[in-house]
């Protein structure tokens, strides 16, 4: 036997029409309650990145001083180069410690070099009126580079033996023994000798 349900309709619509409301409240509560955190937390976001933006300019300005001194550096460095180009100029290109390895290299070990005098030659020209003194109370500079050798020797062949390796290396040229005599140094008998040759300008 079916059952007959005698609630009346109007009675059965108010019920569905309470349970959809009471939907549609728990519905726009949980949205609110999304609404409120999300609200939160993007409050706590910007206020983080507020934050860090102040510490960051903080750092920045902290810095202008250090930024400026760095700048300062960079131009006295930059002057600086430009200078030790000009006087790697005006020397020559070759240092003297390259001169006295390539005589090291070149010399008989029983050969004592006792003196050198280099000599260099300007790679520019100078003009007089720039200059704070008259260019005759000053030396004239040499027109090519010289270097002249001093010292002893226990055999004549030794000096021989210097002069030829000098010629042969790119450092010198025109060598020559401008001087050589016997003698007796320190209870010995030695052979001074002077040697005068050239340096070529070195680009």
């Amino acid at each position: 036997m079916r059952p007959i349900d005698f609630t009346p309709k109007w009675y059965v619509d108010i019920r569905r029409e309470h349970r959809s409301s009471k939907g549609r409240a728990l519905g726009l509560m949980i949205v609110l309650v999304l609404i409120v955190v999300c609200s939160v937390l993007a409050d706590r976001d910007s206020k983080a990145a507020v934050a860090d933006l102040t510490v960051l300019q903080q750092s920045f300005h902290a810095q202008t001083g250090l930024v400026e001194r760095l700048d300062e550096l960079d131009q006295k460095h930059t002057a600086t180069a430009h200078q030790t180009d000009l006087l790697e100029d005006a020397g020559g290109g070759v240092t003297t410690a390259q001169v006295f390895r390539e005589l090291a290299h070149l010399m008989p070990p029983e050969l004592s070099i006792r003196r050198v005098v280099l000599n260099k030659a300007l790679r520019f020209a100078v003009d007089p009126e720039l200059l704070e003194v008259s260019l005759k109370d000053m030396d004239p500079p040499p027109v090519v580079t010289r270097l002249e050798i001093t010292g002893i020797s226990k055999k004549g062949r030794d000096i021989g033996s210097l002069v030829s390796q000098m010629s042969r290396s790119p450092l010198f040229y025109d060598v020559q023994l401008r001087y050589e005599r016997s003698n007796s140094a320190y209870g010995a008998d030695v052979v001074e000798f002077v040697v005068d040759s050239k340096m070529p300008v070195f680009e």
